[in-house]
């Protein structure tokens, strides 16, 4: 049986849906599971897979979707339990002393949190990227723009920007950094060493990586560009 459970005006990042999808996946009873924004691209995949078209109607890309194929009713309930609960668990962070505090809900409210921070990750709808982009520039971050539907006039203005202000701007559609030996998002745990890469692809940058680690050297920066070809903008 596939249902679909719609959660009007509640954006959450990708990254985080990614792995929240794979959880749902692995559950008992569970044949497949999408947890993901309604964007044109999720819609057209979610009804390719099968979903009914009535159960999609009118979704935005603001509107968060849960589908899951499963065996049973209970199956499902127990698939929207899960599911609401881990992303109720997302509203809170445990600080360093051990309480709980709310997540920053803007760039400004972050700073504040981590004074010495200096790389965002903006992962937002493409609408916004580029705005939330240049927040970060403007604020001395670089960025690692994980964002994909940026328009090609907002790239080079946010690389214009970037390169005026001595900062680095990785991506859009970027989501495999290593930077000081530290993976983010999508990249592996390998050892640091004197390979750098840079690459338009993630996963080439996570197989290249781990052949380094595998062959016993280490990796310094793993820079990931996003997959457009600017040579002629």
């Amino acid at each position: 049986m596939k249902r679909v459970t719609i959660r009007r005006d509640s954006y959450v990042d990708s990254v985080f849906l990614m792995l929240l999808s794979k959880e749902l996946e692995e559950r008992p009873g569970v044949s497949s599971a999408t947890v993901a924004m309604g964007t044109p691209m999720n819609l057209d995949l979610l009804k390719d897979q099968g979903y009914a078209v009535a159960d999609l109607k009118d979704v935005g890309a603001a509107d968060l979707i849960i589908a899951v194929d499963c065996d049973t009713e209970q199956t499902y309930e127990a698939c929207m339990k899960a599911a609401g609960d881990t992303l109720a668990g997302k509203k809170k962070k445990t600080g360093g002393t051990g309480t709980e505090a709310e997540n920053p809900r803007s760039l400004d409210g972050a700073l504040e949190q981590l004074p010495e921070a200096n790389l965002a990750i903006v992962s937002v709808p493409g609408t916004f990227a580029a705005r939330e982009t240049r927040k970060a520039l403007n604020s001395g971050l670089h960025v690692m723009l994980f964002s994909d539907n940026v328009s090609l006039e907002d790239e080079i203005s946010l690389k214009n920007l970037a390169r005026e202000k001595g900062l680095l701007v990785m991506g859009p559609d970027c989501g495999t950094a290593i930077i000081n030996g530290k993976p983010i998002c999508f990249a592996n745990v390998v050892s640091q060493g004197p390979v750098g890469i840079v690459a338009a692809a993630g996963t080439g940058l996570q197989e290249v990586s781990c052949l380094v680690d595998r062959f016993g050297s280490g990796v310094s920066q793993g820079i990931g560009t996003g997959g457009r070809d600017l040579k002629n903008a």
